[in-house]
Order: structure tokens, then C-alpha cells, then sequence
């Protein structure tokens, strides 16, 4: 089967959208011919593989941002290689920039087009401000993306992949007809398996880690209030990019300082998750929502138990067996009992365990498989 796999993000970009487009569209060339359509500095075009093609287009980085720079000639350019690379479906990443741009190309040339969402659709202005989700402007401008965009973008696609449950019911607000199925990101998690389970010492340094931007989004500052509140020998190290995370980085340092948190470091972010994972003894969150955090099936399948408030992927994967799942409105104090009291069950080594089971359904070995299976539904349908 011939693919196109279309994201509008750097390869290298820190979100776990970039991530797992990049791992999908190296799963798939192992038995498919892939072209995989992302962001670069400039237009450029490369063979990777024998069965995988990297097409980046240009863009500018606007703040936080990196926006395709859709000229013309790029539009022009992008036609043509899908042209000659002829494509059986084409899998796009959320629904707007380059997913627009190859949405019209597959309705010019009657292709089928597959879409991910990798947020809540209905939620997508909440995912970005979500201390502001309340107010009215917020409220208004969601309906506008949900009417401009993406009743459009559903309309003329085939079908829809949603990470889970929450997911495909925010879909359903907007499209009764077009088909879903419920399929896992997909990580390369074999590396993480190797990672030898441990026991803790209450008594010694105990590890936590989280990963992930420095936004409101992420809560880092919930995270420094919690720790404030734990002994000293309860380390929490954050990684994520500071570069452009502005003002919050900021106040996350002056946070910090006010409470005198020395057992809390905000590190750069890194790609070196083995060595992460290997020194850590709990991943730990405050996210106000994500669709389906990356990190913490990481964090499992390097057998991390994962502690967390109530978010979409938390209340999904996280429970007494392999972690600990608090309540959205716990005081930092509360919260910062509650991890005490688990650790002192003196169970780490069976949450463990568990973690890392839970984290099985993940490997991209096995939702390949799906995804492969759901191309073959939507192209025979289609033909």
C-alpha cells in the first residue's frame, strides 16, 4: 500500500503529535511505500529509505509557533510529488494547515483521507488556554473552529482514528455519519522495556519526573506547590524546551524561589529518555487535558508508576495498580499526602509491574496492525 502521512510540525518539534507521526510513518514504510509530508526550514525532498520519502515544506517559527509557509509555487510543488507518488490513502494529523492542503488534493484526485485528532475537537481552544476555557470569548471562538473548520474538514473525509473513548464522542458532536474507529498511539517501546524494575528506599531519594512544554497547560506550577509540601528527599526534575516558554518559565522560577522548592529543577528538554526513565522512580502530573499523553506511556512501559489528577489520558490508563489518580480540585497539600501514604504501602515494585503491562497496547508493533487493517476498510469501501 502506498501512504502519505501529512503533519504540520518539525520532525524534531518537542509536541507528541510530531513525535508519533514520525514513529507512524517509520512503522508503516517496514511493509508499505510511505511518504511523510512535515514541516522544515525549507522545501526539500528525500528518499530515507528504500520505502519511506520525507517531503518537508517551508515555515517560520512564530513564537511558540512553526507555521507552513503555503505559497503558490509550494502548493504547486506539493501537487506535483503527490502526483507522481500516487498515494492509495493519505493519513492526516488534526485538521488544519497541511491536513487542509492535502484534504484538497485527495478530493482533486479521489483519494481517501484518513484523519488522527490528537486533541479533543471540541475541545481544541480549551487545549491551548485551558484556564480560560470558562469565559465566553473562548466559548465563542470554539464554536467558529467547529463551524468554520471542522464540520468542513469531516465532511470530505473518509474516515476518523480517535486515541480513545473521549475522543470519538467529541467527533460525534460534529459528524454523525463519518466513520470512526478507536485506535492507541503507537510508540516504539522496546528500548523502554529494558529498563531494569527497581525498589525504593522512602528513607533515600526518591525520584519524580515529568515531561512535557512549559505551559499553563502542563501545570508545572501545580507540581512546585506539591513538592513544597513533601520531604526534601522527594525530588522533582521537569524537562521541556525553555526556549520561547516566556513569561510561565518565568514564573515557575519565581514560584519556586518563593517557596524555597530545593527539591524541585526545571530542566531543559531532552531526547534522552533512557537515561530519564533509568534514574527516575515515578512519573508524575498535574496536565489539565491531554488527549493521550506520549509521556506517560513512556513513563509505564519503562515500569514507572504514574501519579496524576484527573485528565483524559490519566482517568483512562491510571489506577491503583499502577499508579495513583487524584481529584482535579485536591489542595497541593492533600495531594502531596496522598503521594506519602502510597509510597509508604511499600508496593513499588508490583505498581511496577503493572505499569508496564499497562503500557503493552501501545507498542507500535501492534496498533500498525490496526491502522493498516482500517486503511484496507476505508480503500475497499472507497473503490
Amino acid at each position: 500500500m502506498k501512504i502519505v502521512i501529512a503533519t504540520s510540525y518539525k520532525i524534531e518539534n518537542e509536541t507528541g503529535t510530531a513525535y508519533v507521526s514520525n514513529e507512524l510513518a517509520n512503522a508503516l514504510s517496514k511493509k508499505n511505500d510511505v511518504l511523510f509530508l512535515c514541516l522544515g526550514d525549507k522545501y526539500t525532498f528525500t528518499n530515507v529509505s528504500k520505502n519511506l520519502k520525507l517531503l518537508k515544506i517551508p515555515s517560520i517559527d512564530i513564537g511558540k509557533l512553526t507555521l507552513p509557509i503555503i505559497t503558490p509555487d509550494v502548493v504547486i510543488k506539493v501537487f506535483k510529488c503527490l502526483n507522481k507518488f500516487s498515494p492509495d490513502i493519505v493519513h492526516a494529523q488534526n485538521s488544519i494547515l497541511n491536513s487542509s492542503l492535502v484534504q484538497t488534493w485527495t478530493l482533486n484526485n479521489k483519494v481517501p483521507l484518513v484523519v488522527t485528532f490528537h486533541h479533543i475537537p471540541t475541545q481544541s481552544i480549551e487545549h491551548i488556554i485551558p484556564k480560560l476555557s470558562k469565559t465566553r470569548f473562548v466559548k465563542l471562538v470554539q464554536e467558529f473552529y467547529v463551524n468554520t473548520n471542522l464540520k468542513k474538514f469531516l465532511k470530505y473525509t473518509d474516515g476518523v482514528i480517535a486515541l480513545n473513548k473521549t475522543v470519538e464522542d467529541s467527533i460525534r458532536q460534529i459528524d454523525k455519519k463519518v466513520q470512526i474507529k478507536i485506535i492507541n498511539n503507537g510508540l516504539n517501546l522496546n528500548d523502554l522495556f529494558k529498563i531494569k524494575i527497581k525498589n525504593i528506599n522512602s528513607s533515600k531519594r526518591v525520584d519524580f519526573i515529568f515531561l512535557g512544554s512549559y505551559t499553563e497547560r502542563k501545570n508545572q506550577e501545580y507540581l512546585i506547590r506539591i513538592f513544597s509540601h513533601l520531604p526534601k528527599n522527594y525530588h522533582l526534575t521537569c524537562y521541556g524546551k525553555k526556549k520561547n516558554s516566556g513569561e510561565y518559565l518565568r514564573k515557575l522560577y519565581k514560584l519556586s524561589n518563593k517557596l524555597k522548592t530545593k527539591n524541585v529543577t526545571l530542566e531543559d528538554y531532552t531526547n534522552n529518555l533512557i537515561a530519564v526513565f533509568e534514574k527516575s522512580d515515578f512519573f508524575i502530573t498535574a496536565s489539565l487535558k491531554e488527549a493521550q499523553s506520549l509521556a506517560i506511556i513512556q513513563a509505564l512501559a519503562s515500569g514507572k508508576p504514574v501519579i496524576g489528577i484527573e485528565n483524559e489520558t490519566t482517568s483512562e490508563i491510571i489506577n491503583d495498580k499502577n499508579g495513583l489518580i487524584i481529584a482535579k480540585k485536591t489542595t497541593p497539600k492533600k495531594f502531596a499526602q496522598k503521594i506519602i501514604k502510597l509510597i509508604d504501602k511499600d508496593n513499588y515494585q508490583q505498581l511496577s509491574r503493572e505499569a508496564r503491562k499497562t503500557s503493552e497496547k501501545f507498542k507500535i508493533e501492534k496498533v500498525v496492525l490496526k491502522i493498516e487493517k482500517f486503511y484496507k476498510s476505508i480503500t475497499n469501501s472507497n473503490s
